[in-house]
């Protein structure tokens, strides 16, 4: 009798690829930046280390589909509504160098963003639960008004069924 064969290990398929880290692209920052703070003081340089992010750019992340960061001015708006730019006091508004920009708190906004889960509806929105209503339960209504079995809990509440 033949030995049977041994199976080969099928190449891993480049379609599958990991899910952007936080810690992975925290230490991406951590050496892309110039000091051990996260804090850069221009936009430029602050594009240049966000760049690195796979959050950002792999085609995997969801914050991939959520934002175009096509041209710089897009980067800079993105940069603007996560909170971490401050303009330094006496400066333009339109100098690149008049900016404090905390690359760790942008990079906690964008996987924020990234994988938030949606809120939950609260109770307004939610669907109205059955309630007794002249001594038919709901259900009742669909069978033709043939009222539930009297139940204990349904009796220490006071409910009383027909």
């Amino acid at each position: 009798m033949a030995a049977s064969p041994v199976p080969t290990q099928r190449p891993r398929s480049r379609s599958f690829s990991s899910t952007p880290t936080f810690s992975s692209d925290l230490s991406k920052l951590r050496n892309a930046s110039t000091n051990s703070n996260g804090i850069v003081t221009s936009y430029s340089e602050a594009i240049r280390i966000a760049s690195t992010f796979d959050v950002l750019m792999s085609s995997h992340s969801p914050l991939a589909s959520k934002v175009a960061l096509k041209c710089e001015d897009d980067w800079i708006a993105l940069l603007n509504r996560s909170g971490c730019v401050q303009q330094r006091e006496g400066a333009a508004q339109d100098d690149d160098d008049a900016v404090t920009i905390e690359m760790e708190r942008f990079l906690r906004y964008c996987f924020d963003v990234a994988y938030k889960m949606p809120a939950s509806p609260n109770t307004a929105c939610r669907p109205k639960s059955k309630v007794m209503t002249a001594g038919v339960h709901e259900r009742s209504k669909s069978h033709g008004n043939i009222p539930l079995a009297q139940t204990a809990s349904s009796a220490k509440r006071g409910i009383v069924l027909p």
